[in-house]
């Protein structure tokens, strides 16, 4: 993210983020009063802005990709300890294992042409963030 002059895409995402953090956090009965600060504050930017429904549609898609990128993330975590001790590339869920790492490489991809498209539609364009 951006952290001078955030475009509608960036506090778009990190929105999109905060939420999950919240949703999971209170389901975890955790504190997270410190993300909903962030989320009040970050709002308030967002309100500032001029609104229109061709930005909203990918900020509602680019929820929908963070949460997916959220539990994929999980579910590799879960081979990162094998209970047998064996390397990784020996077992043969190893497949699923890099099957799961192009997968989020590839939702983080989506995910940065999002907040690309909601700069540009927000009338917010600028240099991408990824320089691959």
């Amino acid at each position: 993210m951006r952290l001078i002059n955030p475009g509608a895409g960036e506090l778009s995402d990190r929105l999109t983020i905060l939420q999950l953090k919240i949703l999971f956090g209170e389901e975890a009965e955790k504190d997270v009063a410190h993300f909903r600060t962030e989320s009040t504050a970050l709002l308030s930017q967002i309100r500032s802005r001029t609104l229109n429904g061709a930005w909203f549609a990918a900020v509602l898609e680019l929820a929908a990709v963070n949460a997916v990128i959220w539990h994929a993330e999980d579910d590799l975590r879960a081979y990162r300890v094998q209970p047998d001790g064996k390397p990784l590339w020996e077992d043969k869920e190893a497949r699923t294992i890099v099957g799961l790492a192009f997968r989020i490489q590839a939702l983080n991809d989506q995910r940065g042409a999002l907040i690309e498209q909601i700069n540009r539609d927000s009338g917010e364009g600028g240099a991408k963030e990824k320089l691959t």
